[in-house]
């Protein structure tokens, strides 16, 4: 106990150093815009309402139920089938209550006379609530016929 005391002890004056300013004045406080008035803050309370935001709403025409695609190399995910047409209405709301109520009111969504379900030897698929186009040489033989017979269904 003798020990701990004499080095504390020894210890205290460097830790207790006092800095004084190269001034040698007393610190002063001033305002935050630099002048010596008043510091009141003023809020200006006319403020402007707030533009009224673009929504879009975006339709996707499913033409199957969601069933697990799989790929050559044995890989597979959860997805239903979509053509590449898309219906976009834009619309101005105010607030997230009036696009809500905006996205009730939209017409529906009508499926075009010729949809493509092919493009580019790709096919698209609804996954995660994402479209995502998939390279039909990547599918699984039983998938590639699945998309050739719906594709030959649809009209031309």
């Amino acid at each position: 106990m003798k020990a701990f005391f004499f080095i504390f002890l020894a210890t205290a004056p460097l830790s207790a150093q006092v800095i004084n300013p190269t001034t040698g004045k007393k610190f002063e406080t001033r305002d935050l815009n630099g002048s010596g008035g008043s510091g009141g803050v003023s809020i200006n309370a006319a403020t402007k309402p707030a533009p009224p935001t673009k929504t879009k709403l975006t339709s996707y025409f499913i033409l199957g139920e969601p069933r697990q695609w799989k790929s050559k190399d044995g890989r597979s995910l959860l997805g239903a089938i979509i053509t590449f047409e898309e219906s976009v209405i834009e619309f101005d709301a105010a607030n997230p209550a009036a696009a809500r109520e905006a996205v009730e009111k939209a017409p529906p969504a009508k499926l075009p006379e010729k949809p493509t379900l092919i493009r580019d030897g790709k096919v698209r698929l609804m996954v995660n609530k994402k479209p995502v186009e998939v390279a039909l040489e990547l599918l699984s033989d039983d998938d590639r016929k699945y998309v050739e017979d719906l594709n030959a269904r649809l009209p031309k």
